[in-house]
């Protein structure tokens, strides 16, 4: 599980999909703080990003979609649409459906505190949209990500979906949870140190910004 949880935090920080100058309007909604002081970085589903050196793929690109991974049998797995969204002036802007269905779900809670002794999750039954979060792509072309990286660190942002309030707190090895999660879609701030450690949150980052990487 704990590889499960790896790719939850963003595989090989991850490769897969990392997704601020920026997204303006997608850094800043949302930091009501619970009753531990954890800030949400909850938001409703609306995603206004603008791409490094974004105008360059004007005449590439027309529409922008968001990928789901969907069902539980990892035989099975894959990918599906979830939104659509329009690309314009160097950037996009796409909304999420309020909710997801059962089959893009995933007992979150349930395997953290079976795999992490000393990780609390607040509510077990807790289920998420897993790996890399939602994945944004201009099909056939390549896809978004929104991160930042030096010498020493790479910080990214996904976007992830909760189907119940809950928090996810502690410190086990090299993992470190400090995020509060709200209904619905939320943004979770993943750090992977080059020395191997791997900190997910929803205090916001900053300085994150969104890259465009070719197939």
């Amino acid at each position: 599980m704990k590889k499960l949880l790896k790719k939850i935090a963003l595989l090989p920080l991850f490769c897969g999909l990392i997704l601020t100058s920026a997204c303006s309007n997608d850094d800043e909604n949302g930091n009501d703080n619970n009753n531990n002081d954890i800030p949400t970085s909850w938001f409703d589903g609306t995603i206004t990003a603008t791409v490094v050196n974004g105008n360059d793929y004007d005449d590439l690109i027309d529409e922008i979609v968001a990928w789901a991974w969907a069902n539980y049998d990892y035989s099975d797995d894959g990918n599906e649409i979830i939104a659509r969204g329009n690309w314009a002036n160097g950037g996009f802007t796409i909304t999420l459906p309020a909710t997801l269905g059962d089959r893009f779900l995933f007992p979150g809670g349930e395997e953290i505190e079976d795999d992490f002794e000393t990780i609390t999750v607040s509510d077990r039954n807790l289920r998420i949209s897993l790996f890399e979060g939602i994945r944004f792509d201009a099909e056939g072309i390549g896809g978004f990500r929104k991160y930042r990286e030096d010498e020493n660190s790479r910080r990214e942002m996904i976007i992830v979906y909760a189907d119940r309030d809950a928090t996810v707190i502690g410190t086990e090895g090299l993992y470190t949870f400090q995020i509060s999660l709200k209904r619905g879609w939320n943004k979770v701030y993943v750090t992977e140190r080059y020395r191997g450690e791997l900190i997910q949150t929803t205090e916001p980052i900053s300085g994150l910004r969104w890259h465009f990487f070719r197939d």
